[in-house]
């Protein structure tokens, strides 16, 4: 038979009972009102006014321990004349300090008969902080205290702050009511770190966007100086290229090419030119005149020489020095194929050149010499380390120049070693052997006709020129052969007349 329950276990176990439900809505109550919000001042508020409601403690404070460790500072009061927002306590000293130092909760009863350690309780910043401090703030507290409890609030065994109540009247707390805001404490450890990180982000955010900002308008400073020295640069960029070939050019501004001295022998196609009756003609023309036309006709055999890929070298008054294989080459053999066709085609262009000019007013006719040897040379950068100039040097470019002087007006001449590159394309006149200072031997020249696929063509073509004639006949252009007939007799007539 089982055992009836005494009237008092019943009483004790209601009363038990009626406690933990009031406990759990006061954590309910207070929980929701401290989590509603990620203001600090609003959740230690809420706690604050709390305590009072509940508990009817209507002095009390929350302090927070500062980023270095060092010290609490007042972040909230409830029921003090002087609020003490930004009082400080320093880690260890007084019941706060040591409750902060220690993470456990003191309780401190019968403060009436002490009242000379509750006065250094009270005055929590030390001498030296005051000396330093002009504007200092006092620390809140009840004069004629009995009772006071400090309550560490912890975040994960963290120290967050502390929470501190004060009371005129003699042992406040009971064991249940240090659990129960022991529990509340720790939750509003919880909300406040929470809130802190959030300011924390939320301040964050704000120096980011600032960034942002600053970073934006710097990047359009840095954007519009970068156009601006870009085109600078360009600029700058199309003044040099004029000082170089082109492949020279772009070796130097890819990397390919290093700016210093360094040379290397290979083997080029090397190509001179130079202009009969120049000198004659400056003496004739106005300096203006001269220099529009030598502008013109370098101009044009610049572009030809750059259409087939030769390297530019240098412009010598009138002459021209351009050679294929550096820095890029397709082979000896396409090199020279290439550079025996800018050839023919600058001749093309200083025939048409040449009308130009006469219909100007310039009789005297400008008639192109042109050499071309196949040979190894000294290609690179030549010079001090302060001046650098990229060319070649060797017998091969001395020879060039050789083949160029005994080469016929508006003709091409080639050495042996060209024309055994070239011969399977372009069909040559085998001409006259040339003694060269430094080679020992006599040097085979050949002259050029025309490709091997239009020298049919090319047989149909007359050009000759001595002082005082220029002949030029291309009989697939005549398309009245009397009228052409008729000019050719009136010609001989008029030699005829002037011998007898």
């Amino acid at each position: 038979m089982d055992t009836p329950i005494k009237k008092e276990d019943f009483e004790n176990l209601k009363n038990i009972l009626e406690r933990k439900t009031k406990d759990f809505e006061i954590i309910k109550q207070i929980s929701s009102q401290i989590n509603k919000t990620l203001d600090v001042n609003l959740i230690a508020s809420a706690m604050l006014n709390a305590m009072d409601e509940f508990f009817g403690f209507k002095h009390s404070m929350i302090l927070l321990i500062d980023e270095k460790m060092e010290k609490l500072n007042v972040l909230a009061t409830h029921g003090y004349e002087i609020e003490g927002i930004g009082a400080s306590v320093k880690l260890g000293v007084g019941v706060i300090g040591i409750v902060a130092k220690k993470k456990k909760m003191m309780r401190m009863a019968n403060l009436g008969m002490q009242r000379s350690y509750m006065k250094a309780i009270k005055n929590q910043i030390s001498s030296d902080e005051k000396k330093n401090l002009s504007d200092e703030v006092e620390l809140p507290g009840l004069k004629n205290v009995e009772s006071q409890v400090a309550i560490p609030m912890l975040f994960n065994n963290d120290l967050i702050g502390v929470l501190s109540v004060e009371s005129k009247k003699v042992n406040i707390f009971d064991n249940s009511d240090e659990l129960l805001i022991g529990i509340l404490a720790n939750q509003t450890a919880n909300a406040l770190q929470n809130a802190k990180l959030y300011q924390l982000e939320q301040k964050r955010k704000l120096e980011l966007n600032q960034a942002l900002s600053k970073l934006a308008i710097l990047n359009t400073t840095l954007e519009k100086k970068v156009e601006e020295r870009t085109k600078e640069l360009v600029e700058l960029s199309k003044k040099l290229a004029k000082y170089f070939s082109p492949q020279v050019y772009q070796s130097i501004f890819s990397g390919e090419l290093d700016v210093k001295i360094q040379t290397q022998r290979k083997p080029l196609t090397v190509f001179f030119s130079d202009l009969e009756g120049f000198t004659e003609l400056t003496e004739r023309l106005e300096p203006e005149v001269l220099t529009e036309i030598l502008t013109q006709y370098l101009t044009e055999m610049s572009k030809i020489a750059i259409k087939w890929g030769g390297t530019i070298d240098k412009f010598i008054g009138d002459a021209l020095l351009v050679f294929f294989g550096d820095p890029n080459s397709n082979g000896n053999k396409k090199d020279a194929v290439a550079c025996v066709s800018m050839a023919i085609e600058m001749l093309k262009k200083l025939k048409k050149l040449r009308k130009f000019w006469r219909d100007k007013g310039i009789s005297k006719p400008l008639n192109a010499r042109i050499g071309i040897h196949t040979g190894v040379c000294t290609v690179g950068n030549f010079g001090s380390e302060d001046r650098l100039d990229y060319t070649i040097i060797g017998n091969g470019v001395n020879l060039a120049s050789r083949i160029e002087t005994s080469a016929e007006p508006n003709k091409i001449l080639l050495s042996e070693d060209t024309y055994l590159l070239i011969k399977e394309e372009v069909v040559c006149l085998k001409k006259q052997k040339i003694s060269v200072k430094g080679i020992s031997y006599p040097v085979q020249t050949y002259e050029v006709l025309g490709y091997v696929d239009e020298i049919s063509k090319n047989s149909l073509i007359i050009e000759k020129s001595i002082p005082g004639l220029s002949l030029s006949l291309d009989k697939s252009e005549i398309q009245d052969n009397q009228t052409a007939i008729n000019l050719i007799q009136d010609a001989l007539k008029s030699l005829r007349s002037k011998k007898s």
